[in-house]
């Protein structure tokens, strides 16, 4: 007897990334034990095996990238961060000016600056890979200068107090340019590594959905999935970027999430700034749960876009037919 797996899949939007995802959230949920039994089960589900398996995803990508394409992959990954971050600051600086420290619906300007000022790079990866080329996913390179509190810190004005990352920078490129020389050196190796990128996706998915847990929903309430819902959408200023420079934009709207490690984003501008630390634990939930709503969110709302977009350039196609 066969199942449709592989059919179903592809019949959800960004199923092939979003199904294992939220598999991963249900056993951690449920079952973390499982997790954590050891061996080779612990080594390929758990949390911490996200890492390895999108580093390869990385090197993978870097050899499709000829050289002559690089220029056009940092420019993407500006144009990425810069649509991300002024629609993310924007928000939250507005509901600081008008509302104070306290914010509006329960969400502070920290939880919604922590929020929304970066995105999650392994969700972009996946979908950048199945809606946009290997120049839309090396833009990942630059657009990992938004983990971390940096951004954060910068909307809220403490800039000074904080330090851009450029060994984790250089720690995101090393993979993919050992995968760039190693695809220009040998076109055959370029076809060989190509053809095994697309089965990583659900490999790396899991893993990033296991660091999750619907707890987290639950503690922060209405207002942590209203700021996911937000966070949703917050790639539609990378969008109009894109647009304006003449590139391929759907792909902007995959920067809207927020990024795992952005829950840990309060804490460390509270650090900085320690007036901030009474709503550090409230933040902390909301941004969490940020993390797990906009997971499903973007994927949805890319898969919207790149079809709605698709019948529209057939339907034009049709009209210059006939």
């Amino acid at each position: 007897m066969q199942i449709p797996i592989k059919k179903t899949l592809d019949k959800i939007p960004g199923g092939m990334m979003v199904v294992p995802l939220f598999l991963g959230v249900l056993t951690n949920t449920f079952f973390p034990q499982v997790l954590n039994i050891g061996g080779f089960t612990t080594a390929l589900f758990s949390k911490s095996a996200s890492s390895t398996i999108l580093a390869c995803f990385m090197f993978l990508i870097g050899s499709q990238i000829n050289f002559k394409l690089a220029p056009k992959a940092l420019k993407k990954g500006a144009l990425l961060i810069t649509g991300k971050f002024i629609v993310g600051a924007s928000i939250g600086i507005l509901v600081g000016k008008v509302f104070g420290p306290a914010g509006v619906l329960g969400l502070s300007p920290l939880a919604i600056l922590a929020a929304l000022t970066n995105c999650n790079g392994g969700l972009y990866a996946s979908l950048a890979s199945q809606y946009g080329d290997e120049t839309d996913v090396g833009a990942y390179a630059l657009l990992s200068l938004k983990d971390g509190p940096f951004f954060t810190l910068v909307a809220l004005g403490a800039s000074g107090l904080a330090q851009i990352p450029i060994m984790s920078l250089v720690a995101v490129m090393v993979p993919i340019v050992i995968g760039m020389i190693l695809g220009n050196l040998d076109k055959d190796m370029r076809a060989f590594l190509g053809s095994s990128k697309l089965l990583l996706i659900p490999f790396f998915s899991f893993p990033l959905g296991a660091g999750m847990n619907l707890d987290n929903i639950i503690q922060a309430g209405g207002p942590g999935i209203l700021l996911g819902l937000i966070a949703g959408f917050t790639g539609v200023g990378a969008y109009v970027l894109l647009k304006l420079f003449k590139e391929e934009p759907i792909i902007g709207l995959a920067t809207g999430s927020t990024a795992g490690n952005a829950v840990a984003t309060p804490a460390a501008v509270a650090a900085a700034d320690p007036s901030l630390a009474a709503i550090v634990s409230v933040a902390t939930a909301q941004v969490a749960a940020a993390c797990v709503v906009s997971a499903i969110v973007c994927p949805l709302v890319v898969t919207f876009a790149f079809k709605l977009l698709r019948d529209k350039k057939q339907k034009k196609m049709d009209k210059i037919v006939v």
